[in-house]
């Protein structure tokens, strides 16, 4: 496990002005994104199921939350892809295979986008239904971690291995049965990377304290970790564990 952690490490270092210019790009996006819907997005992450479905938003503000959604959606996928692609590249050293990585950007980020929506589709859908039979919280959550293992490897497969839009799905449920210990890895330093974000969030707000005005240098801060540092990171401990497969001995990773 370490050693993926300190060859994701040094491939992130290797690869970091790449790297910047992604994830400000998407930084920069989705920046303008909630600067430019401030009324709408405030609170967006927090906004329950049932607001959706109890007529609290009308037609206007519903369709700048799905214009939001995927222009949030497309720019994640563009900073997953592209991350998975530098993995590649500087795997592969081959001329002819980046320009037949350009031509294909556009197509790994349609199929990547059109899963996620799905899968968002799919939460939704379970999670009205342990709402609507009242099952504990946790079991909700449970459900969804089981649910998003099968996805995680999604832009590995669709970009590493060139994979088709339902065979993409397949490989990387797959993968997650056969090699739980990439999973667990997966989702332990994203728990890690989380807390960090929190504590630094905290640290903020209590610096801040009492002055709301400057609250904006720690949202910034925070997005530009998140966008820049962390999830760029995380696709390439996913990547480089992927690619790794066929030699994986131990941790379950086999």
């Amino acid at each position: 496990m370490l050693k993926f952690v300190t060859d994701s490490i040094e491939t992130y270092l290797e690869a970091w002005r790449l790297i910047l210019v992604l994830g400000f790009i998407v930084f920069a996006i989705l920046l303008f994104l909630t600067s430019f819907f401030t009324y709408v997005v405030a609170g967006a992450g927090f906004i329950r199921y049932s607001s959706l479905l109890g007529g609290e938003f009308d037609y206007v503000q519903l369709f700048i939350l799905a214009v939001i959604s995927l222009l949030s959606l497309f720019c994640l996928a563009f900073l997953s892809v592209g991350v998975t692609m530098i993995v590649k590249l500087k795997r592969s050293l081959d001329d002819i295979e980046f320009l037949k990585f350009i031509i294909r950007f556009p197509r790994y980020i349609s199929r990547l986008m059109l899963w996620w929506i799905i899968l968002g589709a799919i939460t939704f859908i379970i999670t009205i239904s342990f709402n609507a039979i009242g099952a504990p919280t946790w079991i909700s959550a449970l459900a969804m971690l089981l649910l998003w293992a099968f996805f995680i490897f999604l832009p590995q497969s669709l970009v590493l291995h060139d994979t088709g839009f339902w065979d993409a799905l397949k490989e990387s449920s797959q993968y997650c049965m056969k090699r739980p210990g990439a999973v667990i890895l997966y989702y332990l330093i994203s728990s890690f990377l989380l807390f960090v974000l929190v504590c630094l969030e905290v640290i903020f707000g209590q610096f801040f304290l009492g002055d709301m005005s400057l609250t904006w240098i720690a949202v910034i801060t925070n997005s530009l970790l998140l966008f820049i540092v962390f999830i760029p990171f995380l696709e390439i401990i996913k990547a480089n564990v992927f690619v790794a497969r066929y030699r994986l001995l131990t941790l379950g990773l086999k």
